[in-house]
């Protein structure tokens, strides 16, 4: 039987104090192996981003467990979280988080440089990562000088640097999405328009 890449059990996060306190996830349990797509699905407010940030080690739980590759969290400092984090967590953020001032290849290698990998091989592997999410073109382009899509291609090639155990993919809320879609076929449907008018005028 695999043992669980990531694993969570009875997790309880509290955040704010006082009146204003917020139960954000009440005796969560879940377990992440190898391979595995494994979606969050909720309304905004119902604790995704704060169940994943727990699992990737950048919030600690109020109560409950975390292992991470059969390691526990439980009394790890700052530092011990975040070796976690370098060596076994890739983040791919809903805003990319992406360097404006670096080229793709250059915020690859950083985030291979964070965990220590400054080999002749981080260069392998940068080329390797971009190639992956079809960047390799694009390696001395910088941020703004990419699209919307290649952004997001170029933040999941920063997540997946380094062959992480697990990936955390924090994207839109399903009202954004449905938004995006709308403005999207609304724009389709005016070119379709436009292109008919040329064609008989």
């Amino acid at each position: 039987m695999t043992e669980p890449i990531v694993e969570a059990l009875d997790v309880v996060k509290l955040l704010g104090k006082g009146a204003a306190q917020v139960q954000a996830l009440k005796g969560v349990s879940l377990a992440l192996k190898g391979g595995e797509l494994t979606l969050l699905m909720g309304p905004s407010g119902s604790g995704k981003t704060t169940l994943l940030s727990i699992l990737g080690c950048m919030l600690t739980p109020t109560r409950g467990s975390v292992r991470m590759v059969g390691r526990s969290t439980e009394g790890a400092g700052p530092e011990e979280l975040a070796k976690l984090r370098r060596e076994h967590v890739g983040f791919i953020f809903q805003s990319y988080h992406l360097f404006p001032t670096l080229t793709a290849a250059d915020n690859v290698r950083l985030a291979l440089d964070v965990r220590g990998d400054n080999s002749a091989r981080a260069l392998a592997k940068t080329k390797d990562a971009l190639a992956m999410v079809g960047l390799a073109h694009k390696a001395e382009a910088f941020p703004l000088e990419l699209s919307g899509g290649c952004q997001g291609s170029l933040a999941r090639g920063v997540g997946r640097r380094a062959r992480p155990a697990y990936i955390a993919l924090r994207r839109s809320s399903g009202s954004h999405r449905r938004r995006m879609h709308r403005a999207r076929r609304a724009r389709r449907c005016g070119t379709q328009k436009r292109r008919k008018r040329l064609r008989n005028p």
